[in-house]
């Protein structure tokens, strides 16, 4: 590391921890936009099941150096079950996802998945018992509403993609409930791995099956899609440790000017009031869960 590069470092770790996550926030948010706009372009090449494919198998091959540094031995569990679940969850949700960013503008895309964090109060709710209260159950309806603002059934065609995004969301949901489960007995790096192992398992024979040339102008893109969708992960993982989720979660809404930025630029997608509109109103309402429940947990 340059003498350069060493002080800057040194500055960033000296700015307050608040300061520190809303940049690791920020870097997560562009890098997911990112992820985004790389699978909406080779999805132009490319089936989902290949492009599910090579996300995995890049997952794997990114995290070789943990594994080998920790050994093998890392991945004995007791849990077998629970991560074939989620690699089947993750799996399903990916393919949805990838099949949406394939037939939806970008923005459309990122604004549906502010849904996520909804549907994991709510089946936390019913999978583990935790308390709703009225507020949370009011917020949960008015995300919703959100949703509906965005896909406006009635007013525009209800289209597969959008459920598919919904659908991704719900599985995502699900596989946030069950990490509340396994980060009691195994680490984040060894759920993460499994969640890779299991959904490049689950991938290479449709892969295969539907398998389209790759030529050499892939190879850059491909590996792009990786970089960017292991940088959004560290990113999310940083804000969080080094920052109060009240405090960064507001800056992750940036993924939604981001990506309609991308999809401005790169595929002539045009800025949508609906779109902001709805993904306001969720976003609005997964902030205030958050708040409301750190503020519960202060007075605990």
């Amino acid at each position: 590391m340059n003498s350069k590069l060493k002080r800057a470092v040194a500055v960033f770790e000296a700015l307050p921890a608040s300061t520190r996550g809303i940049f690791w926030m920020i870097f997560a948010s562009f890098n997911y936009a990112a992820t985004y706009a790389v699978v909406r372009y080779l999805s132009n090449d490319f089936g989902v099941f290949q492009l599910v494919f090579f996300r995995s198998f890049l997952g794997v091959i990114l995290m070789a150096p943990w594994i080998m540094k920790v050994g093998i031995g890392i991945l004995r569990t007791n849990h077998f079950s629970a991560y074939l679940v989620r690699g089947s969850l993750n799996y399903v949700g990916m393919l949805l996802l990838i099949f949406a960013l394939a037939s939806l503008p970008l923005q459309d895309v990122t604004g549906l998945m502010f849904t996520s964090p909804l549907f994991t109060v709510l089946f936390v709710s019913i999978f583990l018992g935790e308390p709703t209260g009225p507020r949370r159950w009011a917020a949960l309806i008015i995300g919703f509403v959100g949703a509906m603002i965005i896909i406006r059934p009635g007013f525009q065609e209800l289209t597969l993609a959008a459920l598919g995004v919904l659908g991704t969301s719900c599985a995502y949901a699900i596989i946030n409930v069950s990490t509340k489960t396994l980060s009691k007995t195994d680490s984040s790096n060894k759920i993460i791995y499994y969640d890779f192992l299991m959904m490049t398992a689950l991938s290479i024979i449709p892969a295969i099956w539907f398998w389209n040339e790759i030529r050499t102008e892939h190879f850059l893109w491909i590996i792009a899609m990786g970089i960017f969708s292991s940088l959004a992960r560290q990113g999310i993982i940083r804000a969080l440790a080094v920052g109060e989720a009240s405090v960064v979660m507001p800056f992750n809404f940036l993924k939604l000017p981001f990506s309609a930025c991308l999809g401005l630029v790169f595929f002539q997608e045009n800025p949508d009031l609906w779109t902001g509109a709805g993904a306001a109103v969720i976003f609005a309402s997964s902030y205030y869960i958050a708040r409301r429940e750190a503020t519960l947990k202060k007075k605990d």
